[in-house]
């Protein structure tokens, strides 16, 4: 595996792993909110994905991982543009690689905003505990607490227990707004597949369904899978599913 930074199109350095050896597929992983390319679920198709004759390309969002940049980089656009920029340096160096999309949660979010665009490479893209619903979610963040916090240092900080302390800006907010995939998603662009945890609590699993129908996609409901889908068994079903879907690229 071999670690590269690509320069984004702000300017900032855009951190990566690339874990291609000239395979004639690779996927863009896209990790979840808070997370970065070090999570468990990158490092296990690190591990899987290559032995099946599929390379990995992961990368730290903006505010995320070993981003340099902190709640100014934090936009759904600038997520956006550094996806793209991963994609076309794929392009660059290997022009007939065929590309595929592994997102994670809002990594998924950002996916699907992606592939919304039209001009996106990849025929494929595998939606793992998608946060679809991401601007309702994040809006249930917004309480007193975060009112004020926003107003007198212009962000506030979720309670959670992320990677990175994740700071939260009007702009951010704006962004997820002007941003839902059920709005801008079309059907057909794209073969999709989904698995989710029938106990996700962070991203409802009536959203995904919901998504799923009207959209086309296929589904895989793991009936005791939380959020993170690592329960017994669970990493495993989420990598067989994801290895069969890519191998029919």
């Amino acid at each position: 595996m071999k670690k590269c930074f690509l320069t984004s199109k702000h300017g900032y350095p855009i951190p990566c792993h690339m874990n291609w050896e000239g395979q004639d597929q690779v996927l863009i992983v896209c990790h979840g909110f808070g997370s970065s390319k070090e999570s468990p679920m990158v490092q296990a198709l690190h591990r899987e994905m290559p032995g099946h004759g599929i390379g990995v390309c992961a990368f730290d969002f903006p505010a995320h991982g070993e981003s340099p940049v902190w709640q100014e980089g934090l936009r759904v656009p600038f997520c956006l543009d550094d996806l793209t920029v991963v994609e076309e340096h794929l392009r660059t160096i290997a022009p007939q690689v065929r590309i595929g999309y592994f997102g994670s949660s809002f990594g998924a979010y950002i996916t699907l905003l992606h592939l919304s665009r039209g001009t996106a490479a990849g025929k494929r893209a595998f939606l793992r505990s998608a946060a679809v619903s991401m601007p309702r979610l994040v809006d249930t963040w917004v309480d007193d607490r975060a009112r004020a916090d926003l107003d007198r240092q212009g962000y506030f900080v979720p309670d959670y227990d992320y990677v990175r302390e994740m700071r939260i800006t009007r702009d951010f907010l704006r962004d997820l707004e002007e941003n839902d995939v059920f709005a801008c998603y079309q059907p057909g662009q794209v073969q999709l597949s989904m698995v989710h945890g029938g106990r996700d609590d962070v991203a409802p699993t009536a959203d995904a369904v919901r998504f799923a129908r009207q959209f086309g996609a296929e589904l895989l409901i793991l009936p005791n899978g939380e959020h993170n889908l690592m329960g017994e068994g669970e990493l495993e079903q989420v990598l067989s599913q994801a290895v069969s879907f890519f191998q029919k690229m």
